[in-house]
């Protein structure tokens, strides 16, 4: 197969860390190791660059394929601090990047990176962003994005008085900047575009894309995924839930503290615990308190990655409850740990759930959620036969998702991309 030179547009790029700066570095490393040239745009991020040279350096040839090319991004303007809190973050994350994008294409084209076989816009993934590096002359594969998805209104009780900043946000990001001309620029000249949740690919279609494909933006690296399913006689003691994100309001760990406290009613020797931290985590110990089950609740706080991977191997079940996510890692890597997953039916983890290795919770109505919830984990943990099974097909799922396959797979798509410009 031929060689390409493939310009990655990686805004958020750190082989140390996981969400979107992992997988930024994941699709570098994937496709270098397909024997591909990667000049990999990204923009330094504390110790990202450090962390960027030390893998490179690990990876020997292989490292050797990827080119980091470090472009900061430009400052803050100052008439931003004349907005209200949540619309000054909001309006200055959108302008750093909308900046970085320029700086990229300014980069990449005095480097001379307009000589390369095609671009592949990857971070942000994020649809209304669009992707200025369209104007750098390859054909450009743009995502996989997300974007699309919003909090939905019905559920607004489950993430209280934050609910305005989510409905800001789509006012602001889905409903506003996906009409940008840059958006609808981008949509329309770049030779693929990947969305990786329904909702997002109904934006697209809406905006003039619709032959959008869908495509899981994220991955695990093949290492993390289990060779054999888990022996669940051998499951962690008491039964264990394990709940894995940022504390914020979107990802609704109130949610998931209301539901074990109907679980623990039915099983009382039920434990959770919670990784992750976050600026609501003082209002979380404070409501486990008031729903009395404080002392069954372990908030682990933030954890280095070994850790973190020690807790699904422990657990028993994951319960995943965010209320807006183009898709959720957290469930990925518990699949790929054999590790069965209790979660909510909508955006992208209801898009790509594992075939028998999850529960699906539909919305439905607010009021009962919790007891919904709760009566899935309920009827799972007790059952070391139904959480056998969903073991194998848990891991089944997730070796269909490691950084390999998928670097196969967009490997096709490029060639594609390549021959339809030739």
């Amino acid at each position: 197969m031929q060689e390409l030179r493939i310009v990655l547009v990686s805004y958020a790029c750190d082989p140390s860390r996981g969400t979107e700066p992992g997988m930024g570095w994941a699709w570098a490393e994937a496709l270098a190791g397909r024997g591909h040239t990667v000049e990999l745009l990204t923009h330094p991020n504390r110790d990202s660059v450090r962390h960027i040279a030390q893998r490179i350096e690990e990876l020997g040839p292989v490292g050797k394929r990827v080119r980091p090319h470090l472009v900061p991004g430009p400052a803050d303007p100052g008439w931003t601090r004349l907005l209200p809190g949540g619309l000054r973050g909001q309006a200055e994350e959108f302008l750093r990047y909308d900046g970085w994008q320029r700086r990229a294409l300014d980069h990449a084209r005095r480097h001379g990176l307009g000589r390369a076989h095609l671009v592949h816009h990857v971070s942000y993934g994020s649809l209304e962003g669009g992707s200025a590096l369209r104007h750098l002359g390859p054909p450009l594969v743009f995502g996989p994005v997300g974007g699309g998805q919003t909090a939905p209104y019905s559920h607004r009780r489950h993430m209280g008085a934050a609910y305005r900043q989510e409905a800001l946000r789509e006012l602001l990001w889905v409903r506003g900047l996906s009409h940008r001309s840059a958006c609808r620029a981008t949509l329309r000249e770049a030779a693929e575009v990947l969305t990786t949740n329904r909702d997002t690919a109904r934006l697209a279609h809406r905006l003039g894309r619709p032959d959008a494909r869908m495509m899981l933006a994220d991955g695990v690296p093949d290492g993390l995924v289990r060779e054999h399913p888990r022996d669940v006689s051998e499951s962690a003691h008491p039964p264990t839930v394990l709940w894995v994100g940022r504390l914020v309001p979107r990802k609704a760990p109130g949610l998931a503290l209301q539901t074990f406290a109907l679980l623990q009613a039915e099983i009382p020797d039920a434990r959770l615990v919670v990784v992750g931290d976050g600026p609501l985590r003082a209002e979380l110990e404070t409501l486990a308190l008031r729903l009395d089950v404080a002392a069954s609740v372990s908030f682990q706080g933030q954890l280095p990655w070994g850790q973190v991977l020690k807790t699904y191997d422990e657990a028993d079940l994951l319960l995943f409850t965010s209320l807006r996510d183009s898709f959720g890692v957290q469930s990925l890597e518990a699949w790929a740990r054999g590790l069965p997953v209790v979660h909510l039916d909508h955006q992208g983890v209801g898009d790509f759930s594992a075939p028998g290795g999850a529960v699906a919770v539909p919305l439905g109505d607010p009021e009962d959620l919790p007891q919904r919830l709760a009566h899935a984990l309920g009827c799972l943990l007790p059952d070391v036969r139904a959480r056998s099974r969903m073991s194998t097909s848990a891991l089944e799922w997730a070796r269909q998702h490691t950084w390999t396959v998928k670097s196969e797979l967009v490997e096709q798509l490029y060639y594609s991309v390549v021959a339809g410009r030739a």
